[in-house]
């Protein structure tokens, strides 16, 4: 990926790969999944803004606190409920298994995670 603002790059989930085991794979999810994508803005070490599919953006800014560092994630103009359940389930599990790696912490199979965030979103976000 190169980073400056405009260059186009393919974001690529082989989500199976990131857990042993990887759990149950949802129905209508193959072992690949890829999109077309820009970066939109850059500001290293502190943001990189990139696009995600057409109409959607994600924001990922660096900030300090103390000794330590903390990572949003902003994921912007998701179409509808359903779009927003499956993505904020991914970006979740996806952090969690972040931390746990950082940490040495220990993970669940990201599918059966994905599943259970889905559900937890489900229940929390309005119809």
């Amino acid at each position: 990926m190169e980073l400056k603002v405009g260059a186009s790059f393919e974001l690529v989930w082989r989500n199976s790969e990131l857990t042993n085991p990887p759990g149950t794979r949802p129905e209508g999810f193959g072992e690949e999944s890829r999109m077309a994508s820009r970066v939109l803005a850059f500001d290293p070490p502190h943001s990189l803004l990139i696009s995600w599919g057409e109409n959607s953006e994600v924001r990922f800014e660096l900030t300090r606190d103390g000794d330590e560092v903390v990572l949003t994630v902003t994921h912007r103009r998701l179409p509808d409920r359903g779009t927003t359940l499956m993505v904020g389930a991914g970006w979740h599990i996806h952090l969690d298994l972040l931390v746990a790696g950082l940490t040495g912490g220990q993970s669940e199979p990201y599918w059966d995670g994905w599943v259970r965030l889905k559900g937890e979103y489900d229940r929390l976000l309005p119809p």
